[in-house]
């Protein structure tokens, strides 16, 4: 198996277990194939820090580090205690082992409430590989540093720089399909992999991630997103530009690619806002031009969701609950066409999977709710087999 295959079994891995994690995962596998940072943005108890021990547990030899932070943690936590013996001596080292400096994995939980002097050394070690130890240069392996909040810091606060340096950033909510919902009561609390890599091996991945070629095509591709999201006034920095080529060739490289498509920047929809308010436009925008059909797959879901709140309103048979399952049942046809049209056009197919999904557990749920059927109907099931 090659180092690519292996790596996107990781990722098969991973997202049998988390559910409906697929986003962060693949944030989180591009963020270690393109050596950059995330912040992982959201409520406590929505699997940030276990999805962040179950990639490092993928990678034998990977030192991990992980810490809470408030504004009461000390540096010592961090990056090590003084060694004493040396202290004595007016030595002021740090004895960092198993400590942040010599992680190449790291998860900081509320890293905006942290101190001014844990977040200086951190942005010496995430814009330079170094920890200074003593005002000694100490060389960081640090592959990628995951950072976790349940809100974002105000202007006032002086943290944009670390929030700056946080590329890869995505929203994480709790679960909302009710199918797996049951399915977590019966999940494992405890990730176990199969597949490992060596340090050795994820460095080749990296190398051949970040050696995938992009053609003029894609780059331009980049860019008219870029000027149509700024028509929109959500500004792109040039660093934050040019560091979104990194991105895009690893998640090319996690797709199975040597060369970057146009797919592929659609991990461009985590990396181009700064206020989540963005979001939105920021999302549609990349899907628009990476490809037209995960786009129309978002615009389902939406349409999906508002009838999933409006069935709950009705307990019995009702022709307004009639007419939403109706309605459900030509947006699987609808979809079933758009899958065609996709694969014919050698477009991605899987957002549009992933919401078929979501709109047969609805069509399912109010079956057996409402209608009194007891039989599922399968999620592969065509549009021919579906009852109306």
């Amino acid at each position: 198996m090659s180092t690519q295959e292996k790596i996107r079994q990781i990722r098969q891995e991973l997202n049998g277990f988390f559910i409906e994690r697929d986003e962060e995962i693949d944030c989180l596998l591009t963020a270690v194939l393109s050596r950059h940072h995330v912040l992982l943005l959201g409520p406590p108890g929505t699997a940030k820090s276990l999805a962040c021990r179950a990639i490092a547990s993928h990678i034998t030899g990977c030192v991990y580090f992980e810490r809470l932070l408030t504004k009461f943690t000390t540096p010592e936590e961090v990056f090590g205690v003084y060694d004493l013996k040396k202290l004595t001596n007016g030595v002021y080292e740090r004895i960092t082992t198993n400590k942040l400096p010599e992680a190449h994995i790291a998860f900081l939980d509320e890293i905006f409430k942290s101190s001014s002097a844990i977040l200086n050394s951190l942005l010496t070690i995430i814009n330079e590989g170094i920890f200074y130890n003593d005002g000694a240069p100490q060389d960081v392996p640090l592959i990628s540093l995951v950072t976790a909040s349940n809100e974002l810091p105000d202007e006032d606060e002086g943290l944009e720089a670390m929030y700056d340096r946080l590329l890869i950033r995505k929203t994480v909510e709790y679960i909302k399909d009710a199918r797996n919902l049951k399915k977590l009561l019966t999940t494992s609390n405890e990730y176990v992999p199969n597949t490992t890599i060596g340090l050795d091996e994820l460095n080749k991945a990296i190398t051949e991630a970040q050696s995938v070629k992009v053609p003029e095509s894609v780059i331009n591709s980049m860019i008219e997103v870029k000027y149509e999201l700024e028509k929109e006034g959500v500004r792109i920095s040039d660093r934050r530009f040019k560091q979104s080529l990194d991105a895009v060739k690893a998640y090319a490289y996690l797709n199975g690619r040597i060369e970057a498509v146009d797919d592929d920047i659609a991990i461009l929809q985590y990396i181009y806002w700064t206020d989540p308010e963005e979001i939105p436009v920021v999302k549609s925008t990349v899907l628009k031009v990476a490809n037209p059909y995960a786009q129309k797959a978002e615009e389902i879901l939406g349409i999906l969701n508002d009838f999933e709140e409006e069935a709950k309103k009705y307990e019995t048979i009702s022709q307004q609950s009639v007419e939403i399952f109706q309605k459900i049942y030509k947006i699987i046809k609808q979809l079933d066409l758009l899958i065609a049209q996709a694969k014919n056009a050698g477009k991605n197919v899987e957002p549009l999977k992933k919401v078929r999904g979501r709109a047969m557990a609805i069509y399912n749920r109010m079956k057996k709710e409402m209608l009194l059927m007891e039989e599922d109907v399968d999620e592969d099931t065509s549009e021919k087999e579906v009852e109306s």
